[in-house]
């Protein structure tokens, strides 16, 4: 089998990720990028420009004038955010194709996973701990995406580990190491380093399976943790009917913060609308 490296190396060369968002990451995360530095890279992709002005001039910014440049929408919506529009633009489609089979894995689910944890993780960020979540949406987004290079490359065995997950009762990674001889967290964790991404987001997709240590609360992993076992209990599991405990470490603070939580959940819901309004699929 081969090893994670070269599952990436595989991936990369069916140049699965859009330039587009390639450049633009990489030019959030340098201080020399200028507004029209942007404005020239995004007007390239025609859909990202229009949900990019879509997204500025939706409710959620409630500006009074309607912005109609590309310049003014990055100015009015921050750089982060931004960057979670091109990662949301940019891998949609890898999760359209393949509907589920026995093994309980489908990109759409998957989808829908990703999108609940990304929601979920902001909405922790925010609520529980006070801070933008910015971080904390992209890592949720994007924390999955090696079980997409998985089943691009050895889909026959990720289905066989997921099989073998649905059917245990240790985590997926476990029953991936097994038959692919690496695992989806580890995959990813190499992929989006070599897209640049934030160092606290790298590690959060890294060890957002890893219960084998505590890790700081508030942090990018500790929220994922949570967000993926609130989304697994509301059956917006990776793997349809599979849904992993809460680590250990997590249990005293949720206990703690139990009220919150719960208004959290039911808040749910209007959330996931509000963010299928900002990034949905309307093409």
């Amino acid at each position: 089998m081969p090893s994670a490296r070269e599952l990436i190396g595989k991936f990369s060369d069916l140049k699965t990720l859009p330039h587009v968002a390639i450049k633009v990451t990489q030019m959030i995360n340098s201080e020399s990028s200028t507004i029209q530095d942007f404005e020239e890279v995004i007007k390239l992709d025609p859909i990202l420009m229009v949900r990019l002005l879509k997204l500025v001039n939706s409710p959620y910014f409630g500006l009074a004038n309607k912005v109609e440049t590309v310049s003014k929408a990055v100015v009015f919506i921050g750089m982060k955010n931004l960057r979670n529009l091109v990662a949301v633009e940019a891998l949609r489609d890898l999760f359209k194709e393949k509907e589920g089979d026995d093994s309980g894995f489908s990109r759409p689910g998957l989808w829908v996973h990703s999108a609940t944890v990304a929601i979920l993780s902001q909405m922790i960020a925010k609520r529980i701990f006070g801070q933008d979540g910015e971080n904390e949406f992209l890592a949720g987004i994007i924390h999955d995406i090696g079980l997409i290079v998985e089943d691009q490359l050895v889909p026959e065995e990720l289905r066989e580990a997921a099989r073998n997950y649905k059917n245990g009762d240790q985590p997926l990674t476990v029953y991936e190491q097994e038959v692919i001889e690496t695992h989806h967290a580890k995959v990813g964790g190499m992929l989006v380093l070599d897209w640049n991404m934030p160092e606290d987001v790298v590690l959060g997709i890294k060890k957002h399976h890893d219960t084998s240590k505590e890790y700081p609360i508030p942090g990018v992993v500790s929220i994922i943790h949570i967000a993926e076992y609130i989304a697994n209990r509301m059956k917006y599991g990776a793997i349809e009917g599979k849904a992993d405990p809460l680590p250990p470490y997590l249990t005293p603070h949720m206990k703690e913060r139990m009220a919150e939580y719960k208004v959290l959940i039911k808040d749910l819901p209007g959330e996931m609308s509000k963010a299928n309004d900002l990034y949905g699929d309307d093409k």
